[in-house]
């Protein structure tokens, strides 16, 4: 099918489009800033700007099968100002209003409509069961989304299928709720609000594409969906959960007065308590890959495909044939991981040896951007970036030491944040229509004794975040149903 994705470079965004990419799907992306989203969502994806006429739009949309509109600015955390109530509004009714709005202008307009709403919806419903049928809850949240989807199934009077998204908490460790709540965790200190006894209506990243898809292409599914896990939890044992997965040693209770003070009327999204059930995805017999609480967390906190160990050099054979191949022997550590693709190893090596896609598969708060590339690949070709570490802006200059497509290419850090890095993409292939990524780097921290401290405890779990991200984003790329053990 042929879907357009608006606000394609958000959290969800970002990983539909790989998603959708992998299934076969034509994906473009309805974004502010083509140039950048190219960076950030790869090769292979159509660009549409929210400032192209409607005209233009209307024409880009009398093409495609399906919208699907994940564009809203963020609730949390953040203080609801005027302001911001206003500037929330517009980024979900606004824009929605528009998007419907050029669909009936098209000559045939797209199939279906697959808009984002919240289970915001609610409002605050203490232990009262809540399915799609529940009535709306009162209050400004309740009343943002009621207009949302009022916005959206306006597309049901010129013939288009409309399901409305009522998301639940999204986990997933490099963006939204979860990215935010676990550094302190990580630190030995967890947190809940209030007395904890709130709902959390969680659900996983993944399984929410997975819903998504099924959206798209199941023509019995319209009207509100809530997209929420099987089995939510209280805030208290959330974060009891979270903190026995990341070692937190206390957990303790926030005052919700103490996030009144801070986010005013922004507090709600953080204590109000919503047990919401999946009623229609259950009559449709989903089945949730991740349906329980521990499962989601570890899948995400506690990535197992990826290794940080000592190098031994004595154990270690290094080709002196490469350029700078004599630095190797001043290596402390080596990452190594592996990620099986349902491609050939002509496909898999286009796409990993192509700077478009760096981007792509780099967490977003590494805030990734390419400012030099030469036009074209080979042996001693020089790349340089821009990418931060934590809050500390940084250049990364690399040149290409080893070039053999299809089978090898080799990467050495010229400038920037460690004191060597090597690194070594190999594809193996595993038959006509599949292949084998391998990941290995071997690289030195500056600072000395400092530095190995700083390692043991920040940067060998951010290095295996890193590639942890990065197995997934190209699992999915190419087709994976899930996240596999190889």
């Amino acid at each position: 099918m042929n879907v357009i994705i608006a606000g394609a470079t958000g959290f969800i965004g970002s990983e539909l489009v790989s998603f959708l990419h992998g299934k076969g799907h034509l994906v473009t992306a309805m974004v502010r800033n083509p140039e950048k989203a190219a960076e950030q969502l790869g090769a292979g994806v159509n660009m549409l700007a929210f400032s192209d006429s409607d005209d233009d739009l209307a024409r880009a949309f009398g093409r495609a099968d399906a919208i699907v509109n994940l564009t809203g600015r963020p609730l949390a955390p953040v203080r609801w100002s005027k302001s911001k109530k206003k500037d929330f509004y517009e980024s979900r009714v606004g824009v929605t209003e528009r998007i419907v709005s050029i669909m009936e202008n098209c000559e045939t307009p797209p199939s279906v409509l697959i808009s984002a709403s919240a289970v915001g919806y609610y409002g605050d419903r203490g232990d009262e069961k809540i399915t799609e049928q529940s009535e709306i809850g009162g209050g400004y949240l309740p009343e943002l989304c009621d207009a949302w989807e009022k916005a959206a199934l306006k597309a049901q009077n010129f013939g288009t299928r409309v399901c409305t998204l009522r998301l639940g908490v999204v986990l997933g460790r490099e963006a939204g709720f979860l990215n935010q709540l676990s550094l302190p965790f990580e630190m030995g200190i967890g947190s809940y609000v209030g007395d904890g006894r709130q709902w959390v209506p969680w659900i996983h990243y993944f399984d929410l594409l997975r819903i998504i898809e099924l959206s798209i292409n199941d023509e019995g599914i319209f009207g509100p969906l809530n997209c929420t896990a099987p089995n939510p939890v209280r805030s208290k044992s959330f974060s009891k959960c979270l903190a026995k997965i990341l070692g937190a040693k206390i957990v303790i209770g926030f005052p919700s007065i103490c996030l009144k003070l801070v986010f005013a009327d922004g507090e709600e999204v953080l204590t109000n308590s919503q047990n919401a059930l999946p009623d229609v995805l259950m009559r449709k017999n989903f089945k949730f890959i991740y349906d329980q609480l521990e499962n989601a967390l570890i899948e995400e906190c506690t990535p197992d495909k990826v290794s940080v160990v000592k190098v031994d050099p004595i154990k270690e054979s290094f080709d002196s044939s490469f350029k700078y191949s004599r630095k190797l022997f001043k290596a402390d550590y080596k990452i190594e991981t592996s990620v099986s693709l349902r491609v050939n190893s002509e496909t898999a090596f286009n796409f990993f040896s192509s700077p478009l896609n760096l981007g792509l598969a780099t967490p977003k708060w590494m805030g990734f951007q390419i400012t030099e590339s030469p036009p074209k690949i080979m042996q001693g070709s020089e790349f340089e970036y821009k990418i931060k570490l934590g809050l500390l802006p940084m250049k990364w200059r690399t040149e290409i030491v080893k070039w053999s497509p299809d089978d090898l290419f080799i990467d050495f850090q010229k400038r920037g944040p460690y004191s060597l890095w090597w690194h070594q993409h190999r594809i193996v292939p595993e038959g006509d229509s599949r292949c084998r990524m391998e990941d290995q780097v071997f690289y030195k921290v500056p600072g000395w004794f400092v530095g190995r401290i700083v390692h043991k405890y920040l940067i060998k779990n951010m290095l295996i975040r890193i590639f942890s991200y990065r197995r997934k984003v190209i699992q999915m790329r190419f087709g994976g149903s899930g996240y596999d053990d190889s």
